[in-house]
């Protein structure tokens, strides 16, 4: 085969550019494959919820009736199930009598997929208490759907020992 001198220089190139990709991509999905045990599927924040109409219903569940105030908190779901929460003063700011988490004694956690018209959670974790200060540390293990597309965590309130899930005061996201 036959290359002009001036064409020479552009063709090298491209053939060492497009190995370069092959290549790179290769690479790519093999450290993806040695990676993908217990990778990471969400890491997220937490922010507090606010009454209607500031928070909407999310899957069928309403935000709670006071606005809740959260110091911070971070969730992160890996793909072998384990889910790992951490909340920091979720509490309900009340004038007067300081900051306390009310009549909410411990929380649990519900993973939810797809459409809001879906209001059957994907996961439910147990409760765990929630401290005089509103901390709690949830560490479990759920069971994944095997495809979970717009995935979305609410916390959910335990009052007088019953869990209500047809109420969140946190959920994955942000407030700044």
């Amino acid at each position: 085969m036959y290359v002009r001198k001036r064409l020479l220089l552009p063709v090298l190139v491209a053939a060492l550019v497009g190995s370069s990709l092959v290549f790179a991509l290769g690479a790519s999905a093999d450290r993806g494959d040695r990676e993908g045990a217990n990778a990471d599927l969400l890491d997220s924040s937490l922010a507090p919820s606010l009454p209607a109409p500031t928070d909407p219903a999310l899957h069928g569940v309403g935000p709670g009736a006071a606005p809740w105030a959260l110091d911070g908190g971070s969730l992160r779901l890996r793909d072998d199930g384990r889910l790992d929460i951490r909340i920091d003063g979720l509490v309900l700011p009340t004038v007067g009598t300081g900051t306390t988490p009310g009549p909410v004694s411990a929380v649990a956690a519900s993973l939810f997929c797809g459409a809001d018209s879906n209001t059957t959670p994907a996961a439910t974790t147990a409760t765990v208490p929630l401290s005089s200060d509103g901390d709690a540390v949830i560490r479990t293990t759920v069971v994944l759907p095997s495809t979970c597309l717009a995935p979305i965590v609410l916390i959910n309130p335990v009052i007088a020992g019953t869990l209500n899930t047809s109420v969140y005061i946190a959920l994955t996201g942000w407030m700044h």
